[in-house]
């Protein structure tokens, strides 16, 4: 049975340590810190248990998840990984209740690994992966640090190395190489955990001398600052020299990784792995006792463990996962609430949609019958003022042909006036030579007065009906004098040129010669009329 590395990179783990503060925390401490809790597993247990009730009693529950997750990681290297479990699962019950994203992302991250030791790899990259997703919402929309996807990327390499996806391995070593180059300088030395598993990749795909070479240049610094990690990286060591034939230096690899687990109490869990390849080792080199000792001891180890016998993981063995059931329980229940609210609204929703349609509706039938009564009345009303305008027209002009008629016939009395005294002077001067010459002349002079009186008379009546006539004549002809006034009144009145020549005491040749020299005055040529020219004045 081979298993991953269980939090390799400590310095991801820490939930109540912001990204502000992350920086002054060195990875030397913090590596420091967790091979001396391997080291004193029972005391530190013991120590988060009392921090755990202490900081449940001060109300800080991310304290208290915090003390949870160091609790399961301890189980978990212990290879007691019910009780690992279980505390996993109450610190994501509190971290569902208190709702912070970060302490459930790094819950979700042990239930992966955990779930990953019984070749549940579905159901561990299932989980790895809803650790990602929170965490990169985390660095998206707070912006928290880059660094805290590094673990991820980390263990989704070595789970998929482990299922033989070299591909996708890599792909994630290099996003945790990208991940590092936007980080600061200290936790840059995690390269080592990175380069290493590189080289457990080379080794995988057959390339064992880069393998080899490449694991050897990070030896120094596991001995140093990383010792209870050796477990792993003394086992791998060992695998490649076995291949490469190297016998003895396998042998004391393998023992190595042995002894270290033992030493620290760390991986466990990999410890039948080891010994099960150790006595593969061994019958190579004909040494069949020690074989045997050691495939026995990784039977029972591996039995103890992970074996449906075992009192401590027999319950693990199908693990129920009750948080995901109660969750599921509680989601179903949110959603089926959650769909009849939404029908509920979508009901409300119709009914505004009606109403509104309906309102809508009627506004704009209420607006096109106003509009269809507003442009009808006012059709109706321009008619009538446009028959009104043409009733009073007709009525003008049929008043100014009355008048014009009282004009002319006013007119042709005048000139039949005109007549009698025009016989009448003409046969008093025929009885000139016999009656008194004075008294005559007087009779004459006084007959002259009367004709003008009557001209005078009829100017008045003219103007009374054609106010504006000699107003627009004067106005566009200045240049025409009272003689060529009265010609052109006489020509509106449509009188002939006899009649004009009577009213006015003139001949019919002068009345012509009048009017050849009012056309010129006016500016008509031959073809224009005069009479309707003038009447339009």
């Amino acid at each position: 049975m081979s298993t991953f590395l269980l939090f390799p990179i400590v310095v991801y783990a820490q939930i109540n340590v912001d990204s502000s503060e992350s920086g002054k925390l060195t990875l030397e401490y913090l590596e420091k810190s967790n091979e001396l809790n391997l080291l004193n597993a029972d005391s530190s247990i013991l120590f988060y248990k009392e921090n755990f009730d202490r900081d449940i009693q001060n109300g800080d529950t991310l304290a208290a998840i915090q003390d949870l997750v160091n609790l399961a990681q301890l189980y978990a290297h212990g290879a007691d990984f019910v009780r690992s479990y279980d505390a996993y699962w109450e610190g994501l019950l509190l971290a569902d209740r208190l709702g912070n994203a970060t302490a459930k992302a790094l819950v979700y991250k042990g239930l992966a690994w955990l779930y990953s030791f019984y070749q549940r790899r579905e159901k561990a990259i299932e989980y790895f992966n809803l650790s990602q997703d929170m965490l990169k919402e985390l660095v998206s929309e707070k912006g928290l640090d880059q660094h805290v996807l590094l673990d991820i990327y980390y263990a989704l390499a070595i789970l998929h190395r482990k299922g033989k996806n070299s591909d996708i391995s890599r792909k994630y070593l290099d996003s945790c190489r990208l991940v590092q180059r936007k980080e600061k300088e200290e936790l840059i030395k995690s390269n080592a955990y990175i380069n290493a598993e590189i080289g457990y990749l080379a080794y995988q795909e057959g390339d064992y001398k880069a393998a080899l070479e490449l694991l050897l240049e990070q030896k120094d610094y596991f001995e140093s600052h990383q010792r209870a990690y050796l477990v792993i990286f003394h086992s791998f060591l060992a695998d490649i020299y076995r291949v490469l034939e190297e016998y003895t230096l396998s042998e004391k690899f393998y023992l190595s990784a042995i002894e270290t687990s033992k030493r620290y109490k760390s991986h466990v869990d990999l410890v039948p792995d080891i010994h099960e390849h150790l006595s593969g080792l061994y019958l190579k080199l004909r040494k069949p006792l020690l074989a045997y000792e050691h495939l026995k001891k990784s039977k029972t180890l591996d039995e103890a463990y992970f074996g449906g016998r075992s009192n401590t993981n027999k319950q693990f063995l199908e693990i129920k996962d009750e948080f995901r059931i109660e969750k599921e329980k509680q989601n179903n229940l949110i959603r089926e609430q959650r769909m009849a609210q939404l029908e509920h609204e979508n009901k409300i929703s119709y009914l505004q949609t009606i109403i509104l349609i309906g309102t809508i509706f009627f506004l704009v039938l209420s607006g096109f019958l106003l509009y269809r009564y507003l442009r009808t009345r006012y059709k109706a009303e321009k008619q009538l003022m446009r028959k009104q305008q043409e009733m009073e027209m007709q009525k003008t002009h049929e008043v100014l042909n009355i008048k014009n008629k009282e004009l002319t016939k006013s007119a042709l009395q005048v000139i039949e006036m005109e007549e009698v005294l025009s016989d009448l002077k003409s046969r008093l001067k025929e009885q000139k030579k016999n009656p008194d010459g004075n008294e005559i002349h007087k009779l004459i002079k006084s007959i002259d007065v009367n004709t003008s009186n009557n001209w005078k008379e009829f100017e008045a009546r003219f103007i009374s009906v054609n106010k504006s006539f000699y107003k627009h004549l004067r106005k566009q002809h200045p240049e025409l004098n009272q003689s060529d006034q009265r010609l052109c009144a006489l020509v509106k009145l449509n009188f002939s040129s006899k009649d004009m020549s009577r009213l006015l005491g003139i001949s019919v040749e002068s009345v012509h010669t009048s009017r050849y020299r009012l056309r010129k005055k006016l500016g008509l040529d031959k073809n224009a009329n005069l009479a309707d020219f003038i009447s339009k004045l």
